[in-house]
């Protein structure tokens, strides 16, 4: 298959709240020759407030979000035939999984797009970053990697482009891309073996199928900065379909025999007894011949794993009651977890798939006018869906909302935007905030650039408080 590299830049770290402003993909066959690439910005969205922080980053200036030709809409619109265009290939960046994918999933969500292009209609999806790390790992000399004040290793992407030599404009979308894409063909290059088995787990059902193939795989997991590996056998799956693997440091016998009491509070402890794989989220998983390299799994000897994997296999009362206690501590969760709050943009998760008749008029909505669009918004019967098609028309063509409506969304962003409280978005008084601490800092540094910057962010959030109060 093909690669689609790709990369965003955005307003903030919020994937729900904050907005795209500037995406590049460059589409590659599997020796990395180029065949298209695409790159371009777009506008802020009317009444969002962007993290000075994040704009600070990416070097994107009030002006320069102000005066370029595509809106918002138009970009993501764009992207999204020319992914579809591309399609079918491995969708592969820096961090995409965590990150871009989640901007991807809820910006296609909120402008009334499949959300999930990148894993549908053959396409698949896979993280240059967590190859990084188990390459590392399990071929030191693959990578120069630095370390920070803590001794833990930094896999920062423009730290590894300065200490291997890699030109690299960093925090430019195309910039980004580029030097993941010679990050990808040096780990092809010395780390073969582990990009072969992340390319093989770049959907659930290949994940799947290996987990039930072999009856002991090497994990990783990464938390907090430290990277460890663990030696697992597959139990069964959670609610959310992610497979539970019992960790063969453990011996099974001294847990078959207990209530479910007592193995609800035993999964607590550490080392973890339980460990998931997200298997639509790119783990890289190995074969029992990389035990050799996990010193504490070693120690075990691999004859004993295997009689630990094999009595698990075998136990199917312990792989249900492991089953039983996953699914009932979720409905635990879920009872006690109240969604009255839930705003549409935060529901993509928790609010169901549209039905036919919404998938249909989505169709029209993007094939229509925008005298047209308003008559379909009205159409859906899933009102998160008319709300996302009448605030983009809001946007886009607001002279075609009659007044009521117009007022209503207008009033619903302005509530958003000039509240005092801590809301999971970014708003006018937040913006204000981190936009002083920034102040003080290059006073401090005598950095007057920076400064300029900041006093142009500034008059922007005073524009928009007038504006919407």
């Amino acid at each position: 298959m093909n690669f689609i590299f790709y990369d965003l830049e955005t307003t903030g770290r919020n994937s729900s709240w904050s907005q795209i402003i500037q995406v590049a993909a460059i589409l590659v066959d599997k020796n990395f020759n180029e065949l298209e690439r695409f790159e371009d910005r777009c506008r802020l969205r009317s009444g969002l407030v962007p993290e000075p922080g994040a704009l600070l980053v990416n070097k994107t200036s009030i002006e320069m979000l102000n005066n370029v030709n595509l809106s918002h809409y138009e970009l993501i619109d764009k992207l999204h035939k020319k992914f579809k265009k591309w399609s079918p290939a491995i969708f592969i960046g820096y961090n995409t999984i965590s990150f871009d994918e989640e901007f991807l999933r809820k910006t296609f969500f909120k402008l009334l797009l499949e959300p999930y292009t990148t894993q549908f209609n053959g396409n698949k999806r896979a993280d240059v970053l967590g190859m990084t790390r188990t390459s590392k790992y399990y071929y030191p000399e693959c990578l120069e990697v630095g370390m920070n004040e803590k001794g833990n290793q930094i896999f920062k992407l423009d730290s590894l482009t300065q200490l291997n030599k890699i030109i690299h404009n960093a925090h430019d979308a195309m910039g980004d891309v580029e030097a993941t894409i010679e990050i990808s063909k040096i780990l092809k290059n010395k780390a073969n073996i582990i990009w072969n088995s992340a390319l093989n787990s770049s959907n659930k059902i290949e994940v799947d199928n290996f987990l039930i193939n072999n009856d002991i795989v090497c994990m990783d997991e990464y938390f907090f900065g430290k990277f460890n590996t663990h030696v697992v056998t597959y139990l069964c799956k959670n609610h959310f379909n992610y497979p539970q693997c019992f960790d063969l440091i453990h011996d099974p016998v001294d847990y078959f025999d207990m209530s479910i009491k007592d193995l609800k509070v035993k999964i607590k402890h550490r080392p973890k007894l339980i460990r998931e794989i997200k298997n639509n989220k790119n783990p890289v998983l190995l074969d029992v011949s990389y035990i050799e390299q996990i010193p504490l799994y070693k120690s075990i000897g691999v004859e004993v794993l295997r009689e630990r994997a094999e009595m698990i296999k075998n136990n199917s009362d312990f792989k249900n009651k492991i089953q039983r206690i996953l699914f009932e501590e979720n409905e635990e969760k879920q009872i006690s977890k109240s969604q009255i709050d839930l705003q549409p943009e935060d529901s993509l998760y928790f609010g169901g798939f549209p039905d036919n008749n919404d998938k249909s008029k989505m169709l029209d909505f993007h094939d229509s006018d925008w005298e047209e669009k308003f008559y379909i918004s009205n159409k859906f019967r899933d009102q998160r869906y008319k709300y996302f098609a009448q605030r983009l028309i809001y946007e886009e063509a607001p002279q075609v909302l009659p007044k009521l409506d117009y007022d209503n969304i207008h009033n619903i962003i302005a509530k958003q935007i000039l509240s005092t409280d801590n809301e999971n978005w970014n708003t006018i008084p937040k913006a204000y905030h981190e936009l002083d601490t920034y102040r003080e800092q290059f006073e401090i540094q005598g950095d007057d650039e920076k400064l300029l910057f900041l006093e142009d962010l500034d008059k922007f959030l005073q524009d928009l408080e007038k504006k919407f109060q």
